[in-house]
């Protein structure tokens, strides 16, 4: 019988879905044109989702998240607007500590190009998008190592990209930020 040979590092991936139709509802007056002072908005907007294998603690799916994670574990936070980017877009540009732990290392933006990524063949016989087509496509994340354990606040910046009326043009809305508290337990 062979032995599960767990990684001394592991990488959690964190997935923020932004409903962009509430923070726009909520923030129609004052939108920042300004990335270097987005506008605080609330925690009810946003949706973070987590793959860490050392486990969840409480928040998969909530503003605020609380995970186990080892010192030199790689996170990793990707954004996408509730359409998926394809109306309203989001790209999260900053991760910023503000009170607590210093649980982080500083965040850099990673751009991964996958050249044979797969996506629906629009074309397709059945309308179903099958079989995929192939082509170069990136993907974008915000990259740190963890430090420490800890509970960290920090704010997640991001901007909003709305669609012009030409229905091909994405524009910006505005700059935004909230602030999440991660907890980063060791997993022993």
């Amino acid at each position: 019988m062979q032995e599960e040979v767990r990684s001394s590092i592991e990488s959690i991936d964190i997935l923020v879905v932004i409903d962009t139709e509430y923070v726009k509802a909520h923030n129609a007056k004052q939108p920042n044109p300004d990335w270097k002072k987005p506008k605080n908005i609330g925690q009810e907007s946003q949706y973070m989702i987590a793959n860490d294998k050392r486990g969840i603690i409480s928040g998969q799916g909530t503003g605020n998240i609380n995970f186990k994670a080892n010192v030199k574990d790689l996170v990793g936070f990707t954004g996408v607007s509730i359409y998926g980017n394809s109306d309203d877009a989001v790209i999260i540009y900053g991760i910023e500590r503000y009170d607590g732990d210093d649980v982080f290392n500083p965040f850099t933006l990673n751009t991964v190009v996958r050249n044979k990524a797969v996506y629906p063949d629009p074309k397709s016989p059945n309308r179903n998008g099958l079989p995929a087509l192939k082509g170069p496509l990136n993907f974008n994340q915000l990259n740190s190592m963890v430090a420490r354990p800890g509970t960290e606040r920090f704010y997640v910046l991001f901007g909003l990209y709305t669609l012009d009326s030409d229905g091909q043009t994405q524009s910006l809305y505005g700059y935004f930020q909230w602030e999440p508290t991660i907890t980063v337990t060791n997993a022993q």
